[in-house]
């Protein structure tokens, strides 16, 4: 079961006491405002001098006594009495109330004290596990930049290796195209040999064709003769029909016609030959000609391939050289951000440590004079405002 909580310490007041504050210590009153030591010493002087006997009054009990008998001084006497016995009453309660509402505040300022004390050494505790955690983290981040910045410098070297590489790579393939170069210049040199040659080759095979159609106009001029000659033949046989039919003269008529179509036959067959060799020649040439001009062809198309194999390696080992400088440039700055992490790091190390070693200078400085180290004696609490007073008990 719950214990029951207590009542409010104000006269007259049966609230319960309200929770601890936060900063510790026991509260005596309940949550009203107007309810605390002041208002409460008040409310009990207030109650004392109602409760008192009032000057000169009769105690409970007595028989009244014939006021007749009393005087004027005998009552001036007792009132007189009675006001002094008032005072001391009060001074002494006003002495008692001040006393105990003082101890209640020491012991107040002295619990709130402690309790601010153990607060600051948890703090303290606190901060010195973060700053421990923190000094791992910096060591961690450290050591990890040692090893980007020691990859770094690994790969700044294998860059510059590269770099070296791809320099030579590009020397040699400027070289290459600067020879690829020369021979497309020979190529096209040869190019306009062989577009001469070609020239020569269509102006030679333009004047075979040009004697082609001569020789083919020979042919036709042969072929008429020879048809003139066939009519002069048939006109000679018809001669020589008649010459047979006359048989006087037909063995002259015959022999000579005879003569002439030989003679036709055989010029007929000189021009035929004539004419095929001359066309055979002609074709020969325009062959030769075509197949020189093709060989050139391929030779300049070759020549152009070549270069331009040449000038996209010379290319392709420029762009590796450049990509080189580049992860070269990379590694250099990959380099000097490690190293500024690192110095980073280093100096965050150095005011932690600066910071560790002030927060645990920070008790021994607060430490007493006269007390020995290593003693299990407690460390006094640190005085408060109200911790010397005069009417500390």
């Amino acid at each position: 079961m719950t214990a029951p909580s207590a009542a409010c310490a104000f006269p007259g007041c049966e609230l319960p006491v309200a929770p601890p504050p936060p900063t510790g210590g026991r509260s005596a009153y309940c949550a009203r405002p107007d309810h605390n030591r002041t208002t409460a010493f008040a409310a009990r002087r207030a109650r004392a001098a109602e409760d008192s006997p009032a000057p000169g009054g009769t105690p409970a009990g007595t028989p009244p006594a014939p006021r007749a008998a009393d005087t004027l001084t005998r009552v001036a006497d007792r009132l007189r009495q009675t006001l002094a016995a008032i005072e001391e009453q009060v001074h002494s309660a006003t002495d008692a109330l001040t006393r105990a509402a003082d101890a209640e505040l020491l012991e107040a300022e002295r619990a709130a004290i402690r309790t601010d004390a153990r607060r600051e050494v948890a703090e303290a505790e606190q901060r010195a596990s973060a700053a421990d955690r923190l000094r791992a983290v910096a060591e961690r981040t450290t050591r990890e930049a040692l090893e980007a910045a020691a990859r770094a410098e690994d790969g700044a070297a294998r860059a510059r290796e590269e770099a070296a590489v791809a320099r030579d790579e590009a020397a040699t393939a400027q070289a290459a195209t600067e020879v690829a170069h020369a021979e497309a210049d020979r190529a096209r040199l040869d190019l306009g040999a062989a577009e001469a040659a070609r020239a020569e080759a269509d102006a030679g095979r333009r004047d075979a064709e040009r004697r082609r159609d001569a020789a083919v106009r020979d042919a036709e001029s042969a072929r008429g003769e020879q048809a003139r000659a066939q009519q002069g033949w048939d006109r000679a046989v018809a001669d020589a029909a008649a010459a047979r039919e006359r048989a006087a003269h037909a063995d002259a008529a015959r022999d000579e016609a005879l003569a002439a179509e030989r003679a036709a036959r055989e010029q007929l067959e000189r021009v035929r030959a004539e004419t095929a060799e001359a066309v055979h020649r002609a074709e020969q040439a325009a062959a030769a000609a075509r197949l020189e001009a093709a060989a050139a062809d391929g030779r300049a198309r070759a020549a152009d391939a070549r270069a331009e194999a040449e000038a996209g390696r010379a290319e392709a080992q420029a762009v590796r050289a450049e990509r080189a400088e580049r992860r070269a440039e990379e590694s250099r700055r990959d380099r000097l951000t490690a190293e500024e992490a690192r110095d980073r790091a280093v100096a965050a190390q150095a005011r932690l440590e600066e910071a560790l070693r002030a927060r645990r200078a920070e008790p021994a400085a607060g430490r007493p004079a006269d007390a020995a180290p290593g003693t299990d004696q407690p460390p006094p609490a640190a005085p408060g405002p109200a911790s010397a007073g005069p009417h500390e008990p």
